[in-house]
């Protein structure tokens, strides 16, 4: 290419450079946030097939493993973006994503059967309109990199941009496997730790709590009776008992015991029949009873199935996934002694600046790596 050429094409090759930055940063965050919370993305799957009448048709598990993998491929795909690395698959590969969600979400913007894309998970929430307009200018700007591929500038050698793949692969299912086995690293639903329940349903505004309504057996409203209890109270949340998890009855059972002995209240709270219940209840030899909920403020609650919550004075004080429950040797003394009972510190690991730098650190250590051997 001539001198002049170059020159000509300078602003040409600084402009396809950013967009396929802005592209890469975009696919990088939409997959980590993802990533955060697999199971929210399997929710919204689920909502989108019930969305065009196929509601049922797939598998829980099955829907859970394409939302780890459609997380996994767009956090590769913007890392590909960001790296300039497999250019002519990795700007093909966005433009064909970009053609099939622009016209997808033209449609949910004028059907809105659903009201959140849910592209950003929990942590951006966009209206469809909104959404569409974004894709839109994604689009745009996917089109202009293919277009414009042979003027990215990559910051891996070809025969090394395997090690993307290897690295980021590897970090995004770890990551994943942390969200899904516990609770999601970062909560950005309306019903995180430290949430003042009590106060929230009683703001009319905040369409989030609209929902959460409590029943007891002969459906009379308890809701504001438990949330006004100064004392604590352990909720084992399950959406759908019938889909529960049995494999830690006896961590439940211990802290049935355990409130049993110190004089808590621990109730059940699902969304399911009463007939489940009492089939969940013989199978289980569980001693508590159960209230009845919504299954949406319940999912959005805790992303496990069940999960543990303890509110005391209507503050939402701690959560534990089933696989997380507190164990013996944590409870040994009353509540508000120990620090089950006490709301956690933040923990500087399960942070935004944390999480982005599990995965940026892996880019600039390929980045490295790649100058080292080409010195």
């Amino acid at each position: 290419m001539s001198e002049v050429t170059v020159k000509n094409n300078k602003p040409l090759k600084v402009l396809a450079n950013f967009c396929r930055v802005l592209l890469g940063i975009t696919f990088m965050f939409s997959g980590i946030v993802k990533a955060i919370d697999p199971v929210g993305t399997q929710i919204k799957l689920n909502d989108y097939l019930y969305a065009f009448g196929m509601g049922g048709s797939v598998l829980e598990s099955t829907l859970l493993i394409l939302a780890c993998i459609l997380a996994g491929f767009e956090i590769l795909i913007g890392a590909y973006m960001l790296l300039g690395a497999f250019t002519r698959g990795t700007t093909l590969l966005t433009l064909l994503m970009m053609a099939f969600f622009t016209p997808l979400t033209l449609y949910l913007a004028i059907k809105n059967p659903v009201q959140d894309c849910g592209c950003f998970g929990d942590a951006v929430v966009l209206t469809n309109w909104q959404t569409f307009f974004k894709n839109v200018f994604l689009l745009a700007m996917a089109i202009f990199v293919l277009v414009e591929r042979k003027l990215i500038i990559p910051f891996v050698a070809e025969r090394r941009q395997w090690l993307i793949t290897v690295l980021v692969t590897t970090v995004a299912v770890r990551f994943m496997v942390l969200n899904i086995t516990g609770l999601p690293v970062l909560d950005f639903r309306p019903y995180k730790v430290g949430t003042d329940l009590r106060s929230a349903i009683l703001d009319i505004k905040d369409p989030a709590f609209t929902d959460f309504s409590i029943m007891d057996d002969d459906m009379n409203d308890v809701t504001l009776d438990l949330l006004n209890d100064s004392g604590y109270t352990f909720l084992l949340v399950s959406p759908y008992v019938e889909d529960a998890s049995e494999s830690d009855m006896d961590l439940i059972d211990d802290v049935f015991d355990y409130c049993a002995h110190w004089g808590y209240n621990m109730i059940g709270v699902t969304s399911s029949g009463s007939e489940a219940v009492r089939q969940w209840t013989e199978n289980t030899g569980a001693e508590f009873s159960f209230a009845f909920c919504d299954e949406v403020p319940l999912q959005t609650m805790i992303r496990s199935n069940p999960g543990l919550v303890l509110i005391k004075d209507g503050v939402l004080v701690n959560k534990w996934s089933h696989s997380r429950i507190p164990q013996d040797e944590e409870l040994s003394g009353p509540l508000d002694e120990i620090s089950v009972g006490q709301i956690p510190d933040p923990d500087p690991m399960h942070t935004p600046w944390a999480v982005a730098l599990m995965f940026i650190l892996p880019l600039l250590i390929i980045v490295l790596i790649d100058r080292l051997r080409e010195m």
